[in-house]
């Protein structure tokens, strides 16, 4: 019978190299550990992130993550419980599979999940939303498309037309030709400028099919108390430079509606005119509209008829015959400033019907673009034929607005935008809770969890659909 023995020296020097092993299995153990909850920290954000409102990504090419998930209430705690259950998830992937308790070793739970920091996209007055809706369109026409928005900045300022007083101007010589002794009960010009208003009146309403739709703004971005985030976190550029301001006026002009460009928006038909005029109903922006872009078009009109020596003289030759009859030689001067001040409203009058029609018209006309060549033809302007075929060059009434727009006030655009976007959102199925400061685009979280034999881990990270710096 043979009888096995151990040393002493043998039993030790197992129990050391055991004791290597074992050690250096559950270091790995231990990495592994630490790797997973990189992986499902990363997973977990991942995952709350691609819950964005796919409603507001097909109408507005925005990524945001609607924290009322359809509920009606915004709530941050619910993307919280999300980012739990998404990191609980994916912490035992082998959760009801058989795996004979295999999966138990690198099994872990989450302790706790916390938003620590946050961006709404209404934060720091909507610059999250602006931030994102510039990306929007770099990425479908690319940064060159402002270079067209400012040029046309550009050269209204630069023609002189902001600065062109055409009431003052024409005060002026209607008071020198009422110290003229005319030998009539009143001046023969006022008739034409009392008339003034009736005829923008006309032309807004006659031939023309207003909507009458009212805007329901009574909890609205811009008429509530907005919810605070964190704002812009560490941009990769600033969303308020000229560049990018000129690049969100282009995406208002490719998103939002107006009177050329109807996109069958439910709350509201004419979208950029309220950016512009923020008025509660349609008609009232739309009128404001009509106004302001008259009184651009009866100064560049008045202006470049002024310097057409050819309409100087129709206008001259016409005061001479009036003079002749009044027996006055003095009132030929200012009569034909009069006759050329009319000629440029009436012009005006007719290039505000051809771009109302969908057609362009140039901001600084020269002798043969305009509509109204010959002195009597300004008597009949309200009644001249007119269609979109009729300006075929410069400016549609488009690209006026957006001209507009880009001299207003940037905050207030931004805001009166973000009002759009929710009075449109709100009309659709399960979305009726929609609020811009209850959607965020960025986020940071603190993530515990816990392992066997007491492991615990915590971690943070952060997430956003926008570019930051690192």
């Amino acid at each position: 019978m043979r009888r096995g023995t151990i040393t002493v020296f043998l039993s030790l020097t197992l129990t050391i190299v055991l004791s290597l092993i074992l050690t250096v299995v559950e270091s790995a153990r231990y990495s592994a550990l630490r790797m997973r909850t990189e992986m499902v920290m990363q997973m977990g954000l991942m995952s709350i992130f691609a819950e964005y409102n796919r409603e507001l990504l097909k109408d507005y090419d925005l990524l945001l993550i609607d924290t009322t998930y359809g509920t009606g209430s915004a709530d941050i705690a619910a993307t919280e419980d999300h980012l739990k259950k998404y990191i609980q998830y994916n912490s035992r992937p082998g959760k009801g599979l058989l795996s004979f308790g295999l999966d138990e070793m690198m099994a872990m739970d989450v302790k706790d999940a916390k938003l620590t920091l946050y961006s709404y996209a209404s934060d720091q007055g909507g610059r999250e939303f602006k931030r994102q809706a510039i990306h929007a369109v770099k990425d479908h026409f690319g940064a060159g498309i402002a270079k067209k928005i400012g040029d046309s900045v550009k050269d209204y300022k630069q023609s002189g037309v902001d600065s062109y007083d055409v009431d003052r101007k024409r005060a002026a010589v209607e008071k020198k030709l009422r110290g003229i002794d005319l030998n009539v009960d009143k001046c023969p010009v006022d008739e034409v400028f009392d008339e003034r208003p009736g005829i923008i009146e006309r032309l807004v309403s006659n031939g023309i099919t207003v909507s009458d739709k009212h805007l329901k703004l009574d909890n609205t971005a811009s008429h509530r108390k907005l919810r605070q985030g964190a704002g812009v976190v560490r941009p990769d550029s600033d969303p308020d430079s000229i560049l990018n301001e000129r690049l969100f006026d282009q995406y208002l002009r490719w998103k939002m509606s107006s009177y050329i460009n109807d996109l069958h928006h439910s709350s509201c038909s004419y979208e950029l005119e309220y950016i512009l005029n923020g008025k509660n109903t349609d008609k009232a922006n739309f009128r404001e509209t009509v106004f302001k872009l008259f009184t651009i078009r009866e100064a560049a009109d008045t202006m470049a008829v002024f310097k057409d020596p050819g309409k100087e003289s129709q206008c001259k030759a016409l005061a001479t015959v009036v003079a002749a009859i009044l027996l006055n030689p003095e009132i030929i001067e200012p009569l034909t400033k009069m006759l050329l001040f009319t000629w440029g409203f009436a012009e005006s009058v007719v290039d505000m019907r051809i771009l109302l029609k969908g057609g362009r018209i140039p901001l600084m006309k020269k002798g043969e673009e305009f509509r109204l060549s010959h002195i009597g033809q300004v008597v009949l302007f309200l009644s001249l034929p007119v269609s979109k075929a009729d300006g075929r060059n410069g400016l549609d009434y488009g690209d006026y607005l957006i001209m507009l727009l880009a001299m207003e006030n940037g905050r207030k655009k931004v805001m009166r935008a973000m009002d759009v976007i929710e009075m449109n959102m709100r009309t659709k199925e399960g979305n009726r809770g929609f609020r811009m400061d209850g959607c965020i685009d960025y986020a940071e979280a603190d993530v515990t969890l816990s392992a066997k034999k007491g492991y615990t881990f915590t971690i943070r990270r952060d997430y956003s659909y926008e570019p930051i710096i690192e």
